[in-house]
């Protein structure tokens, strides 16, 4: 077993949204190249949607203030295809992903009967099943009981592939 740490950049599909995550996942080996791994996944966007295509936060003139976060649960089975003898892995992963989170996008400023402006927010929540697969790329540190991994892994919703994207390095500890 090899319990994993890891960190990187991500896109968020729908509006466009560059964000971070943090994942913990834990390995567990059936046979030397076939692992069941579990994972917990936080995504959290950084930067606002772009949603008029020259590179401002701006739409129509108006500020487009938007914001995604989520929490990211799943159960991968990953296949080493490549191994070689320095304990170079390659493997792809597959499996069921629950999210559970949401987004929200400023709509703009209306003028209401009084004279003044009120504000309106397009919020979606999210609790959905759908799937996420993943290559990584893994190797032995040079301490024996540590493990590196680059992972890119794609998190799939509502018919829409992929709905997040995530690159991530993890550290791995033998358990």
């Amino acid at each position: 077993m090899i319990y994993r740490l890891g960190a990187g950049p991500s896109i968020e599909g729908n509006l466009g949204l560059f964000g971070a995550n943090l994942m913990n996942e834990i390995s567990y080996f059936v046979t030397p190249r076939f692992s069941i791994n579990p994972s917990l996944t936080y995504f959290v966007s950084v930067e606002d949607a772009k949603l008029n295509g020259n590179n401002s936060s701006k739409m129509d003139g108006e500020n487009v203030n938007s914001f995604a976060s989520s929490l990211f649960t799943d159960v991968r089975f990953q296949y080493d295809v490549i191994r070689t003898k320095k304990d170079l892995r390659v493997g792809v992963g597959f499996g069921p992903s629950f999210q559970l989170g949401g987004e929200s996008v400023h709509g703009g400023w209306w003028l209401n009967e009084s004279g003044g402006y009120d504000s309106r927010w397009n919020v979606k929540r999210h609790a959905r099943l759908g799937y996420v697969t993943q290559v990584t790329f893994d190797w032995q540190g040079k301490n024996i009981n540590r493990r590196n991994t680059l992972g890119v892994s794609m998190s799939s919703f509502d018919g829409y592939w992929p709905y997040y994207l995530m690159l991530n390095y993890r550290l791995g500890f033998k358990l």
